[in-house]
C-alpha cells in the first residue's frame, strides 16, 4: 500500500514539474520544432512591364514526438518599394513533416527602375501549434530573394528649330538634344539617314554616352550634338532656291546585361538583348537655299576697295 502511494506521488509530482514547465512563460520555453522556406529561384530578373513568379517551399520539422499540426503565416517583412510581391497562400496548415511549394507572384509597380541593382526581399515564416500553442513555440523560419530588373532602352530627339534658311556657301547649324529614358546607360550613334543632296554635313559629336533615368524623375538625362551644314552653290554666277529635307536616325545600345529564364535559373542572354536593349529614333529637318551665289565675290569686292582707295588717292593729288 505504501509503495503505490509513494508511486502516485511521483507520479504526481511529474506532472507538476511538467505542467510548471509548460506554463512558463513563452521566453523561457524551448522549441518544439522550427519552420523552413526556401526559394526556387533567386536572382529574379523582370521585364520593364513584365511580372513573374516562383515557389517558396515551407517545411515543418517537429523537434518531440507529437501528432498536432502547426498553422503558418507567410509574411513579407522587407520589399523595395518599386516591386509587388503577393503570395498566392499566405495561411494554411501543415503536419509534422510535410512541406508545401507556395507561388509568389512578383510584378513591377514603377517602370523606370534602374537596370542591373539587386534589391532584396526577406520572407519571414511563423509557425503555431494548433492544440497548446501557447506554451509550446516554433522556431520562425526566414529566407530571401534578390529581385533585379533588366533593362530596356528608349530614347528621343530633339530639335528645337527643325525648320531653317540660308544662302548659298554659309554654314547652317541644328542642335540636337538627345534624351535617354531608358533604365541603363545608353550608346547612342548618331547618322545621316541618307545623302543631303550637294550640301556638306558635319555631326559633333557622332556618339553619345547617357547614364539612365533616375526612377521617379520626371527628366530624363540629356546630352546635345550638332549637325553642321554647309549649302551648296556653283561654279558661276547662280542663284539658288530649293529646299533639302534631312532625316537623322540615333541608334541607341543600352550597355546592360539582359537575364532570361532557363529552367530553374537566370541565364545572361545576347539574342533577346538585340530585341529589347536595341532602339531607333529619328528626326525630320528641312533647310533652304536661298540667294545669289558670285564666284570669288570677296575677292571682286576687295579689288574694288582697292580700287576706289586709289581713285580717292589721285584726286587728292590733282
Amino acid at each position: 500500500m505504501l509503495k503505490k502511494s509513494l508511486t502516485v506521488g511521483v507520479i504526481f509530482g511529474v506532472a507538476v514539474l511538467l505542467s510548471s514547465s509548460l506554463l512558463s512563460p513563452v521566453a523561457d520555453a524551448l522549441d518544439w520544432g522550427a519552420m523552413n522556406a526556401s526559394p526556387n529561384i533567386s536572382p529574379y530578373y523582370i521585364d520593364r512591364y513584365g511580372s513573374g513568379s516562383l515557389t517558396l517551399t515551407v517545411s515543418y520539422s517537429a523537434f518531440f514526438f507529437q501528432y498536432f499540426p502547426v498553422w503558418v503565416e507567410i509574411n513579407i517583412v522587407k520589399c523595395p518599394s518599386w516591386l509587388t510581391v503577393t503570395p498566392s497562400q499566405k495561411t494554411f496548415v501543415l503536419q509534422k513533416g510535410e512541406s508545401r511549394g507556395v507561388k509568389v507572384a512578383l510584378a513591377l509597380n514603377q517602370q523606370d527602375v534602374e537596370a542591373g541593382n539587386l534589391q532584396t526581399v526577406e520572407f519571414e515564416v511563423t509557425g503555431r501549434i494548433i492544440l497548446g500553442g501557447e506554451v509550446r513555440q516554433i522556431a520562425t523560419g526566414k529566407a530571401d530573394i534578390q529581385v533585379g530588373v533588366n533593362p530596356y532602352t528608349q530614347i528621343t530627339l530633339e530639335i528645337a528649330k527643325p525648320i531653317e534658311r540660308t544662302a548659298p556657301d554659309r554654314e547652317l547649324t541644328f542642335p540636337i538634344t538627345v534624351k535617354n529614358w531608358g533604365n541603363a546607360q545608353t550608346t547612342v550613334t548618331l547618322s545621316l539617314t541618307d545623302e543631303p543632296g550637294k550640301w556638306k554635313y558635319i555631326i559633333n559629336p557622332q556618339q553619345l554616352i547617357l547614364p539612365p533615368k533616375k526612377p521617379g524623375d520626371s527628366n530624363p538625362t540629356e546630352q546635345v550634338a550638332s549637325l553642321t551644314l554647309t549649302s551648296p552653290h556653283g561654279t558661276v554666277i547662280s542663284y539658288h532656291n530649293n529646299w533639302q529635307g534631312i532625316a537623322l536616325q540615333a541608334v541607341a545600345r543600352t550597355d546592360g546585361k539582359y537575364y532570361v529564364l532557363q529552367g530553374d535559373h537566370f541565364e545572361v542572354s545576347q539574342q533577346d538583348k538585340e530585341k529589347i536593349t536595341i532602339f531607333n529614333g529619328y528626326a525630320t529637318m528641312l533647310a533652304k537655299n536661298k540667294g545669289f551665289y558670285v564666284p570669288g565675290f570677296d575677292s571682286i569686292m576687295l579689288v574694288g576697295a582697292l580700287v576706289a582707295i586709289a581713285l580717292v588717292m589721285r584726286r587728292k593729288k590733282e
